[in-house]
């Protein structure tokens, strides 16, 4: 026998509808945040005389090759951050800040910006970032890097370790990771300027 149309509503129904509402209003109220990397201004400028520079490529862990934000404590346990991703590619964000963090350490004319074409003469410089950890205790992370011209011989950088404050949050890990990155591009300035200081006559 079929039930009347204006058969009431049972409560226990009322409260399924009303829970899937609010499930659905807190999936809405948690938007994705974006984060980017900054340039962090330069003691000032090393004297090189040497040819002009590239940064050519970065290259990150794998773990951190993806959109959303990553954390990774000293025991190596990662977590991944789902509402917080980066604002672009983190290869091309980190190539880009530490080119313009270069430009703020070398002299006018010496870096030139991927990917405008590299003279013959000038050096393309490949980084490769070999770990990255960042929690409550700080930041820090691995890197290396390799420059070379053309058929010339290239010159490649001892592993160096550096080391950042506080980078518990998403927030603070953008921060922490520019300036490890500045302070990379401080080393690569000196050792630029040390080279081409050693090789000129």
């Amino acid at each position: 026998m079929n039930q009347p149309m204006n058969q009431p509503i049972r409560p226990r129904n009322l409260l399924c509808v009303g829970l899937c509402i609010l499930a659905i209003s807190g999936c809405r109220s948690a938007p994705t945040r974006l984060h980017s990397l900054r340039t962090v201004p330069a003691q000032g400028t090393v004297s090189y005389a040497g040819p002009a520079v590239r940064i050519d490529a970065v290259h990150l862990p794998a773990d951190m090759d993806r959109a959303e934000i990553t954390t990774q404590s000293a025991a190596g346990d990662i977590t991944i951050h789902e509402l917080d991703h980066w604002a672009a590619s983190l290869p091309r964000m980190a190539q880009q800040t530490l080119t313009a963090d270069l430009v703020a350490r070398l002299p006018p004319g010496k870096v030139i910006l991927a990917p405008l074409d590299k003279p013959d003469r000038a050096l393309g410089l490949n980084v490769v970032i070999l770990r990255i950890s960042s929690d409550a205790k700080g930041a820090v992370f691995v890197a290396s890097w390799q420059a070379g011209a053309g058929n010339a011989s290239t010159r490649s950088s001892d592993l160096v370790t550096l080391e950042s404050d506080t980078a518990g949050t998403p927030s603070e890990v953008a921060n922490r990771l520019s300036e490890l990155l500045a302070q990379l591009a401080d080393r690569i300035a000196a050792q630029l300027a040390q080279s081409a200081a050693s090789s000129s006559p």
